[in-house]
């Protein structure tokens, strides 16, 4: 009995203690994340200074469906420095109202390649609204947020930045 009660714990902690696995490992998000080419626009700082960010390549991992290896660079008043990261989704939800869009859910990690004060990791979330029936033609909008912190550790700002203006960044949501 006490074999078959240990069992039976062991199979519930397993089954539910799974994540869950990310559902469009067959959708190619690689077109959206460029961008058609033109940088992504936000805010850093307090002092909200304009942000430029493009995504130059983006390929999926063929070993990990849901892993995005990027690279491109961004631009802070000037100081533009090259970055190489990954985006990994994480969720995918029905969009309420809009039956036939999704919102698609994921972290990314964004590391400068350059050195000093200005140089650092972008991390955070990124959140994409598109069509549920993807072609080659089919537009989003994308949406990042999160932090920047620099390698010294003596900087660390918000940051957002989107292929559209939203009226309120606070309101965008992100899981």
């Amino acid at each position: 009995m006490k074999k078959v009660l240990l069992f039976l714990i062991f199979a519930y902690s397993f089954s539910f203690g799974q994540s869950r696995e990310f559902p469009l490992k067959n959708e190619d998000f690689s077109h959206l994340l460029m961008n058609e080419e033109t940088p992504f626009y936000g805010m850093i700082s307090t002092q909200e200074t304009v942000i430029k960010l493009r995504i130059e390549k983006a390929a999926k991992n063929p070993k990990r469906q849901e892993q995005y290896l990027v690279s491109g660079y961004s631009d802070v008043e000037g100081n533009k420095s090259n970055f190489s990261g990954e985006i990994v989704f994480t969720q995918k939800y029905n969009v309420k109202d809009l039956p036939d869009e999704m919102l698609v859910f994921g972290d990314f990690t964004l590391k400068e390649l350059d050195s000093g004060e200005h140089s650092g990791i972008f991390t955070g979330k990124v959140r994409i609204q598109t069509l549920k029936l993807m072609t080659k033609d089919t537009n989003a909008t994308l949406t990042f947020k999160g932090k920047w912190k620099n390698y010294s550790g003596n900087l660390d700002f918000d940051v957002w930045w989107a292929n559209f203006s939203p009226n309120d960044i606070s309101k965008v949501i992100f899981k």
